[in-house]
């Protein structure tokens, strides 16, 4: 045999095993049978690997005990309620974090109008105005983390919980 068609028929070989339980795709199915035409050892090895996929189809597939089963479903529902919880989590932290900024955004203008009426819009007294500005920015944010920090520390208590 010529080294081309000994790597031919090796890789013919290597396909053998998974012809009996229907594992090729069409075309490497077509290499095989064409070289079965010409290969009776390969033919004859075919139909041992056929004997054996039919031995093993007339095995019994185990079974998992149905504790197992069901201890497996309750951890896999335990797992994908923690990544709801996950994801809500990160939603309302993404909300606190959106209603802070809002909230600074629209209500100092607000205040400012409401305390010293509309000529504190025009830029009048910009230096306390900027301190009074960044003193309430300052407090919107430390509020904002710590209702993220209760909300972090209410997750844990409920894991340690559950």
């Amino acid at each position: 045999m010529s080294e081309e068609k000994m790597t031919e028929h090796d890789e013919i070989r290597e396909l053998l095993s998974l012809a009996p339980a229907g594992a090729l795709d069409a075309k490497e199915d077509q290499r095989v049978s064409a070289h079965l035409r010409t290969c009776p050892a390969c033919a004859a090895e075919l139909g041992s690997w056929q004997a054996i996929g039919a031995g093993l189809r007339r095995l019994p597939t185990p079974q998992a005990p149905a504790a197992l089963v069901a201890r497996t479903i309750a951890r896999a529902q335990m797992r994908f309620a923690e990544e709801s919880d996950r994801r809500s989590e990160r939603k309302v932290l993404a909300l606190v974090i959106v209603f802070s900024w809002v909230f600074v955004a629209l209500s100092w203008p607000l205040a400012q109008l409401l305390g010293h009426g509309w000529l504190s819009l025009l830029g009048l007294g910009f230096e306390q105005g900027w301190k009074n500005f960044a003193v309430f920015t300052a407090f919107c944010w430390i509020a904002g983390a710590a209702a993220a920090i209760l909300l972090a520390m209410r997750r844990d208590r409920e894991r340690r919980l559950a």
